[in-house]
């Protein structure tokens, strides 16, 4: 396994629902297959050789663009230098982070559900577990419209959109960095990836980017965000 495909296994078990959402169906069925195997767990051998088929389904089915633009988040990270087995397991076997419904009823969680369901389902509820405002709230708490296309916009399976708090200031004003970002990044098109890289662990800013707003970091911000888009 070389280090592309190192980084596209990091990627998976950081920001697992933006990766599934760049594939397509038949892919995503594919992976869910091969996620399944993990859980099964193994030898070592047969861990190593899951690896392997994982990272090579991910090269092939991902965008040659996305991929790239996906590996280069986590050319640093120290997912990338530890054993992608024990990566994978981590994340996907019984008891691990991405999958909180599995008990008893067996390794696909709740009796019933579809499969990929429960795990596929923690990384959407995180992004939406954080703070975040609705167009209503704007309204009601700031008189503020909500009607900059670059807001990231997240909605749940039910309910009205919600917009991720940091996107705002103390008086419900879209921040103008926040906007130049999310349109560096592409977030009219992948608004839960972008969301995911404001909200999730930067390994080239060692800090979560919405953290660091107003800390005067503009700069740092910027540069991290431009890394993400760089060519090869």
């Amino acid at each position: 396994m070389d280090e592309y495909e190192q980084q596209l296994i990091a990627a998976l078990v950081s920001e697992p629902q933006s990766i599934r959402e760049k594939l397509a169906p038949e892919d995503r069925e594919q992976l869910d297959v091969l996620l399944d195997l993990v859980a099964e767990g193994g030898s070592e051998e047969r861990l190593r050789g899951i690896s392997r088929a994982v990272a090579a389904h991910l090269r092939a089915a991902l965008p040659g663009d996305e991929g790239r633009a996906v590996s280069r988040r986590y050319t640093s990270s120290s997912l990338v230098r530890r054993p992608p087995h024990d990566v994978l397991l981590d994340r996907f076997a019984p008891g691990g982070t991405d999958l909180p419904g599995r008990g008893p009823e067996g390794a696909r969680g709740s009796r019933g559900a579809p499969p990929g369901a429960v795990r596929w389902a923690s990384a959407r509820e995180r992004l939406l577990a954080e703070p975040a405002l609705t167009e209503t709230d704007l309204t009601e708490l700031f008189g503020v419209a909500a009607d900059q296309p670059g807001l990231i916009r997240l909605r749940a399976a039910a309910g009205p959109e919600q917009l991720p708090a940091f996107q705002f200031d103390g008086e419900g004003r879209p921040r103008p960095l926040v906007l130049a970002i999310n349109a560096m990044l592409g977030a009219a098109a992948d608004p839960w990836g972008v969301a995911d890289w404001w909200l999730g662990p930067n390994p080239w800013l060692d800090a979560v980017p919405a953290t660091l707003l107003g800390t005067g970091l503009d700069d740092q911000l910027l540069a991290a965000a431009s890394v993400v888009g760089e060519d090869d």
